[in-house]
């Protein structure tokens, strides 16, 4: 059985925050970490179905991107953070019983440059390299759960 993957890059941002959110952090905090190697990494899996048309609120400021898809529910299943410096790489398993592992490959002034694999044990079902803009986020969406789909969207903040 074949599993796609689609990589949703183009409509997908900077998500800068407009107005301040609970879970943004402090901007000064942002000037620190370009100072360093340190790449704040945030992974959320959330579980795209089209049974009824209910949206968890806390997915509410990627709304408009989730849009693109053609799934009507949105569900957030589990949120995993992690540091990334040079060449850091960081593994989570995910429903599905799969694992998604994320490596920096370089991270610059305005963008930063990381590998995603993801894999159902020895399966590897993606794997790619994304360039994104500072403080972006983007969402990788497939493969099939339960359904619907698992969507990933992928922060990385510094």
């Amino acid at each position: 059985m074949t599993t796609r993957l689609l990589l949703f890059l183009a409509a997908l941002l900077a998500l800068a925050p407009t107005s301040a959110r609970a879970d943004d952090v402090p901007s000064d905090r942002y000037a620190e970490q370009g100072k360093s190697d340190k790449v704040s990494l945030r992974v959320m899996v959330v579980h795209a179905t089209s049974n009824g048309n209910k949206i968890d609120p806390r997915l509410q400021n990627l709304t408009k991107y989730l849009s693109h898809l053609k799934y009507t529910s949105y569900e957030l299943l589990q949120t995993h953070t992690a540091e990334l410096g040079a060449n850091g790489k960081q593994s989570f398993a995910i429903e599905g019983g799969l694992k998604v592992t994320i490596e920096l490959l370089a991270k610059e002034e305005a963008k930063v440059r990381m590998r995603v694999v993801m894999a159902r044990g020895a399966e590897k079902l993606l794997d790619t390299t994304v360039s994104m803009n500072r403080n972006a986020t983007i969402i990788v969406a497939g493969p099939k759960y339960q359904g619907g789909i698992l969507v990933l969207p992928l922060t990385a903040r510094y």
